[in-house]
């Protein structure tokens, strides 16, 4: 009772303050969750460090240092974001939501089954409300956590937000049903929660991704949008991303997968190098090594 109503109380102030004053307040709890979770600092600077050595960026002195602290700052806002932008009507959408691509989009998924895969970056959320101004309600399967409240109160945000929401076990059949009726999912594909998935490079080192967007774009021959929805400013967004139509790919099934998981990886790499700061996966460990130390 007392979660239920610390996160009440924590969604109205979110919306009743100026819009700066929100993101300043998320900042410095950013900044106090950085300070009081060593081992979360340490984490999130070994993933990110994987990336800059990847991409030329510095890997130690006070460039890295303010990337780990800006990492904290930007997950901090993406929770500020999850109470405020369901309260964006939808009629506004497109002044805090830049899609220069979206005819294009449109295009490639209309009246056809379409699979959106992004990443645990920037925010898709604001995309939702995006796609819900166009009459379009994509099915996403979310993660269950703990305590329930906690679950619960998320789901009821994001739901806010227009998505149709599934719980990850039990998403099977309903993404498989949506994509026979010709429609459209969302799934953030970054993380192998189940340890199963395709051997992959990524930034140099070795792990995982999952291949349930794969297979289900090979299975239903539909058409995937890539992409990253970064944050730009206070409340302002822009949405980048590349179509992918496996309807036009040639070999079996086996074949397909692996060719757009491994695609989906070249992917990622492009995103998350964009804007390493606001990749949130960087607070769990992604690649296996790093799991294992974590462990340890």
């Amino acid at each position: 009772m007392l979660l239920r109503l610390g996160l009440e109380a924590a969604d109205r102030l979110a919306n009743l303050l100026p819009a700066r004053v929100a993101y300043a307040l998320a900042d410095v709890a950013g900044d106090a969750w950085r300070r009081l979770a060593p081992r979360r600092r340490e984490l999130v600077a070994a993933n990110l460090r994987r990336v800059c050595e990847a991409s030329g960026r510095p890997t130690a002195g006070p460039t890295f240092r303010r990337l780990v602290r800006d990492a904290f700052r930007h997950h901090a806002r993406y929770y500020l974001e999850v109470l405020r932008v369901p309260h964006v009507p939808t009629a506004r959408i497109d002044e805090i939501v830049d899609v220069p691509q979206w005819p294009e989009f449109a295009r490639a998924i209309d009246g056809r089954p379409s699979i959106m895969v992004s990443w645990h970056l920037g925010n898709p959320e604001p995309f939702s409300t995006f796609l819900a101004s166009r009459g379009i309600r994509p099915l996403v399967p979310i993660e269950e956590i703990e305590p329930r409240a906690l679950f619960e109160f998320l789901a009821a945000r994001r739901g806010a937000a227009h998505p149709e929401l599934v719980p990850v076990r039990r998403s099977r059949r309903p993404l498989t049903q949506r994509l026979r009726d010709g429609g459209l999912v969302a799934i953030i594909g970054d993380r192998d929660l189940d340890h199963d998935g395709r051997p992959v490079t990524v930034f140099g080192h070795p792990t995982t991704l999952p291949t349930g967007p794969a297979w289900l774009a090979a299975t239903h021959r539909a058409a995937i949008l890539v992409g990253r929805c970064l944050r730009e400013g206070e409340g302002h967004y822009r949405v980048d991303g590349e179509m992918i139509d496996a309807g036009a790919m040639e070999g079996d099934r086996r074949a397909m997968v692996a060719e757009l998981t491994e695609r989906l990886a070249r992917r990622f790499e492009a995103d998350v190098a964009a804007a390493p700061e606001q990749w949130w996966g960087a607070f769990q460990p992604f690649w296996p090594d790093l799991a294992n130390r974590d462990e340890r």
